[in-house]
């Protein structure tokens, strides 16, 4: 009777430390994922600032545009870089006053869906500037 009880409590032991080494982990991986994503946001929010000027027929900031690229492919999921390049793509080809406001709503869309909303129904023609 005596080795039934220690048994039980063995694995009571075992089992408590498991689970704080499972939760442990899990806690760890949640905050890497938030430490991402935070810094996806902030990225974002550069390249938008960017985007912005650019969207009103601006140029100033095409060198922070080719500064933010490398990042992206740092943070930024695959269909945020093949948005991007279409953006940068369509800005070499068509010289000082590009019309790049559906590339700008489709890049912007793309972050959108990497930050979260990944059943958005909204689409890039809806995308007005403010």
């Amino acid at each position: 009777m005596i080795s039934d009880a220690l048994i039980q409590l063995g694995f009571a032991g075992v089992g408590t430390v498991i689970g704080y080494f499972l939760k442990d982990y899990i806690d760890r991986r949640k905050e890497a994922e938030a430490r991402r994503v935070a810094d996806r946001r902030e990225h974002y929010r550069n390249l938008i600032l960017c985007l912005k000027s650019l969207s009103e027929g601006s140029r100033d900031n095409d060198k922070l545009l080719s500064f933010a690229y490398p990042f992206l492919w740092l943070y930024a999921p695959d269909s945020v870089i093949r948005s991007f390049n279409k953006l940068l793509s369509r800005l070499r080809s068509e010289g000082d006053n590009p019309e790049v406001a559906l590339e700008v709503a489709e890049l912007i869309l793309a972050m959108r869906r990497d930050l979260g909303f990944r059943c958005t129904r909204l689409l890039a023609s809806e995308y007005e500037q403010a």
